[in-house]
């Protein structure tokens, strides 16, 4: 059987109660369980991401957003059925 818990001290508190009666002698093997890393886009991984480097600073900040404001196309508000022919 496997059972997942969370180590406290010299306590392994599981998530779910054991088959057996109070005082059962049982064998137990502990191991480390792999952590599933966060779906991205998830606010666990937005966090995440946000504490990993490399960590911007403002200036890069206001760089960006002057490029990305000169790299804007006009936006031609006409249609084509406006052309008369």
């Amino acid at each position: 059987m496997t059972y997942k818990g969370v180590a406290k001290g010299k306590t392994i508190e599981l998530e779910e109660p054991l088959p057996y009666p109070e005082g059962q002698p049982v064998s137990v093997r502990v191991e480390p369980m792999e952590v599933q890393p966060p779906q991205p886009g998830s606010p666990a991984a937005i966090r995440h991401v946000m504490h990993e480097p490399p960590h911007i600073i403002w200036e890069d900040v206001d760089e960006l957003e002057r490029m990305i404001e000169e790299g804007r196309l006009p936006v031609y508000q006409g249609s084509v059925f406006d052309e008369r022919v």
